[in-house]
This record gives structure tokens, C-alpha cells and sequence, in this order.
């Protein structure tokens, strides 16, 4: 007789799809390993199935681990959601928050001051393009998210943080630099290029401007993340793009100029899913900006 699926082992299986791997989900729980895999196997063994793929780094999961996963992955929430209720009165004093951003200028501002509010409160902070950030804010990797171009849509809760625009790098010695004026995408036509990928928020504002401008521009260098592309300009390689708070590095010998075709607005959002607002590290981290 199949034996009933407990509390324990669903809470352990969650952990484990969460973390990625038996030991982190250990460390999370508070547990050694061998409870954690053991309250795994129990389901395994009981069902008759596999949840994870043991791999040198950690656990993938299965197919059917995944669908599990959609449908238990609330449990996090609701413990933490009690807990916050048990201990209202330690008004923050500790807790912790996973954010994810898109880049590190504008969110370190932020971060800064809820560390100062909320020094007990433990911040992990990762970075990813556009795609990568939304993908983790959905698939519940992060509990909130500091984004340009967060979209609006039901079940998010998103707040404006700032405002910023597309501009160009270019290498200082560049005749286009040394005017100092707004440069247009036509005068690019034989310019060296650097883009970003397609994933990029960046890359697709200018590609978007491109075609409307009924311009051909093509990349003399394709590169994956903004600060390869700032170094790129630096060393000389070509010419970028970005947004202008993207970095507050600033050197001699990179030139940032506006782009006529680029004066459209974008807002950097921090955002989260709305049934996350129920914790208070999160609804502390919105009124912030709020």
C-alpha cells in the first residue's frame, strides 16, 4: 500500500527544486542532507517515479518534478507568510530577500538604502538581461525584481523607480565623439558596431529604431553582457549601446552621446509577484519606492 505523502516530504522536494541541489536545500532547511535526500527518495520510491537527475554540481529536475513543482511551489510563501505573522513585532529586524536586476547602477542605489532601513534583513542580489530577470521573477527564483521595462500585467505589482534613455559609447578619439553632438543612427551606416544579444532590452530598442529608420546596420561584434560592451569601447572596438544608467563607470576614454532616433523614455520598475506582497521584506523593498 502506497504510504501518504507528508508535509516533510513536499517541503523537502520544494527546497530542493528551489535550491537546485540536496546540500543547499539542506542549509535552507536547517536539516543535514542525508534527511533531505531521504525525504525525497521516500516520495520516489513511494510513487514509483523519479523527481531529480543527479548531477555534479546539484539535482535537475525531471519533467514531472517540474509539473509537481508548479503546483506546491506556494508552500515557501505560505510559511514565510506565517512566520511573518508570528513575529510581526521583530518589525524586520531579520528575514531575507532575493532580488534580481538589470543592471548594477540603478539598483545599488536601492539596495543600499533598504540595508541601511533594514541592516538585519540578509540581501542577495544577481543580474541578468531582460529575458533572464522576467524569467526569474516568474519562475519564483527571486522575490522581487529592479528592471527597465517591467511590463504591465495581471498578478504583478510593479512601482516606477527612475527614468533613463538609449545612448551611444563611443571611443573618445572618435570624430563623432570630439563633436559632442546627438549622433544618428545614419551616420553608423559604416561605423564598427557592437550589439548586445537579442535578450537585451538595450538591443531591442535599437534594433526596433533601426527599422524604422529603414537603415541596414550590422554588428562588427556581438557581445552578452553591457559591461563586455563597455570594455569593448574602451579598448577601442567600436561603437555601443546602452542605457545611461545602466553603469556609472566613467572614463576618459569612452564618450557617452544621445541617439536622435532613441529619445523615447524608459522606466526602471521594481516589481514582484503580487500574492509576494503578503511578506514584509517585499512590501518594505516596494514602499521604499513607493
Amino acid at each position: 500500500m502506497r504510504s501518504k505523502l507528508s508535509y516533510a516530504q513536499l517541503r523537502a522536494f520544494n527546497a530542493v527544486a528551489k535550491e537546485g541541489s540536496f546540500s543547499s536545500a539542506a542549509r535552507r532547511l536547517g536539516l543535514s542532507q542525508p534527511a533531505v535526500t531521504a525525504q525525497v527518495k521516500a516520495m520516489e520510491q513511494s510513487y514509483g517515479v523519479l523527481l531529480f537527475e543527479r548531477t555534479g554540481d546539484g539535482a535537475r529536475m525531471t519533467a514531472l518534478a517540474k509539473s509537481l513543482f508548479q503546483e506546491t511551489r506556494e508552500l515557501n510563501v505560505i510559511e514565510e507568510v506565517a512566520a511573518d505573522i508570528l513575529s510581526a513585532s521583530s518589525a524586520l529586524k531579520t528575514g531575507e530577500l532575493t532580488i534580481m536586476c538589470g543592471a548594477p547602477n540603478p539598483a545599488m542605489a536601492l539596495i543600499s538604502e533598504f540595508r541601511r532601513r533594514y541592516p538585519g534583513v540578509r540581501v542577495t542580489a544577481n543580474f541578468g538581461n531582460w529575458h533572464r530577470v522576467t524569467t526569474a521573477l516568474y519562475e519564483q527564483q527571486c522575490d522581487a525584481i529592479i528592471l527597465t521595462g517591467v511590463p504591465e500585467e495581471d498578478g504583478l505589482t510593479r512601482a516606477s523607480y527612475m527614468e533613463q534613455r538609449a545612448i551611444a559609447l563611443l571611443p573618445s578619439e572618435h570624430p563623432l565623439a570630439k563633436r559632442g553632438l546627438p549622433v544618428s543612427l545614419h551616420e553608423l551606416v559604416d561605423e564598427p558596431l557592437i550589439f548586445r544579444n537579442d535578450h537585451s532590452l538595450t538591443q531591442s530598442a535599437v534594433n526596433m529604431a533601426i527599422r524604422k529608420s529603414s537603415i541596414n546596420l550590422n554588428p562588427a561584434l556581438s557581445l552578452g553582457e553591457r559591461e563586455a560592451v563597455y570594455e569593448a569601447v574602451h579598448q577601442g572596438l567600436g561603437i555601443g549601446f546602452m542605457f545611461e544608467l545602466a553603469v556609472s563607470r566613467t572614463d576618459s576614454r569612452v564618450t557617452r552621446l544621445p541617439i536622435t532616433e532613441l529619445d523615447e523614455v524608459y522606466v526602471e520598475h521594481v516589481a514582484c509577484l503580487t500574492r509576494n506582497m503578503r511578506r514584509r521584506e517585499v512590501r518594505a523593498l516596494m514602499a521604499l519606492v513607493e
